[in-house]
């Protein structure tokens, strides 16, 4: 190549490197900012199923919040909070589980840029009938009108009818309410079970409770007819609206009802039962490990929030008494026959009480399952229902339902429970 040439092509070459950095270079882009959901937002589930009517609001506090190693939500029914198990962030869309119910709550971001305002999606959970669905919309939760100063009776005895106006199915039930500066506070308490905490506001006599914790949907309204009674109605589920009339007391009904509810066929027969544990062995009464003992059956499912109540004082007890001869057996009544599915949540509610007394897989919800299973047992109406067996295998004492902390008399209970248990193992 001759020189002028060569001079020639390295002029261009210098040209065109030139013209490129005079060339404006893209900007690196930011990546997009992630959606802000922490807040304490104000939740509604519609409470419905296809082919039911009667349908209803029940207003709950969803709390989400940010951690160092990501973020938590809660179900807050005032003073009491349901905490999700895992919180999934993706873009816009929240996803919250409820592993002990095997339940999933879903939310999209519907109005915001960078901080949400609205929250829509759904509630879904397993049932013993199939998969349940929720509509839920949330917003952000603000302080609303303060309550009047009114004053409410603690105790109240409610009075139940079923929409087709005869007595409901448990007719009456005692109730315990606190009133504090903004909100009310308290249960109404069947022999099947309390309702646990719910809560609500008294406003010029309209008094308004509600319950979302992930099995109960619902939702009272009443009107204060005078101090001393109330009348509205109860929703316990779709399709089933409870009128009541309740009136102050200060008699509230004791465990008699409870403890009289189911019994055994025969109190002088071996009580018998058998249920599968994780193995896939078959355990029942006559195990080695039983024999002498006085043994606590509780029958129980891990979908059951009474039972979930009942759980940590059954390990306290088994911890007390085991060195005086107590053995406390679980068995559980699962929504399907899916074994593997059964066998996980019951590990899942092991794991979330510290159980270290053995629970076992004894059966199903379905109709007729625990006649089929126990048989001496008569008149089942209750999860949990705890079992008292002597030394000899004999059934002493069959308590329905558990009174939960929400009563206000969680401690009577406590002291029921153990003045049995104290009795029996007396006894050689």
């Amino acid at each position: 190549m001759s020189l002028p040439r060569a001079l020639l092509l390295a002029t261009l070459v210098a040209s065109f490197s030139l013209t490129l950095q005079a060339q404006p270079q893209p900007t690196p882009q930011s990546a997009p900012q992630a959606m802000n959901f922490t807040g304490a937002w104000q939740a509604e589930i519609v409470a419905a199923r296809p082919g039911i009517e009667d349908s209803y609001r029940v207003p709950v506090v969803l709390v989400v919040e940010r951690t160092q190693s990501g973020m938590t939500a809660a179900l807050a029914n005032g003073s009491d909070r349901i905490a999700f198990n895992s919180v999934q962030r993706v873009g816009q869309t929240l996803t919250l589980h409820l592993d002990q119910y095997d339940a999933v709550l879903t939310l999209h971001c519907t109005q915001g840029v960078k901080i949400c305002s609205r929250l829509e999606g759904e509630y879904s959970r397993q049932r013993s009938t199939g998969v349940s669905h929720y509509a839920v919309t949330a917003t952000r939760q603000r302080h609303g009108e303060p309550m009047d100063h009114a004053t409410l009776a603690p105790d109240w005895q409610f009075a139940f009818t079923g929409p087709d106006g005869k007595p409901a199915s448990e007719p009456t039930a005692p109730g315990h309410f606190t009133l504090q500066a903004d909100r009310v506070e308290g249960t109404i308490a069947p022999v099947s079970g309390d309702y646990g905490l719910l809560h609500g506001t008294l406003r010029q006599g309209e008094l308004h409770l509600s319950r979302f914790d992930g099995i109960h949907l619902l939702r009272l309204d009443g009107h204060l007819v005078s101090p001393e009674r109330i009348e509205g109605v109860f929703h316990v589920s779709p399709g089933n609206p409870l009128s009541f009339v309740a009136t102050s007391t200060t008699a509230p009904e004791g465990f008699a009802e409870a403890e009289q509810l189911t019994h055994v066929e025969d109190p002088k027969a071996i009580f018998h039962f058998h249920a599968e544990d994780a193995t896939g062995a078959i355990i029942t009464e006559a195990d080695p490990r039983l024999q002498g003992k006085v043994v606590l059956l509780d029958m129980f499912g891990t979908w059951c929030p009474n039972c979930q109540d009942e759980a940590p004082l059954l390990q306290a007890m088994y911890e007390k008494y085991r060195g005086r001869g107590l053995e406390v057996v679980g068995l559980s009544y699962e929504y399907t026959n899916d074994r593997a599915r059964s066998l996980r949540l019951i590990e899942i509610y092991r794991k979330k009480f510290g159980i270290t007394f053995p629970l076992l897989l004894a059966g199903t919800t379905d109709k007729g399952e625990v006649e089929r299973t126990l048989p001496q047992l008569k008149n089942f109406g209750a999860f949990p229902t705890t079992i008292f067996l002597d030394r000899h295998g004999r059934a002493r004492l069959v308590h329905a339902g558990f009174t939960g902390p929400a009563t206000g008399r969680f401690e009577e209970v406590r002291h029921s429970f153990e003045r049995t248990l104290d009795e029996l193992l007396s006894k050689p």
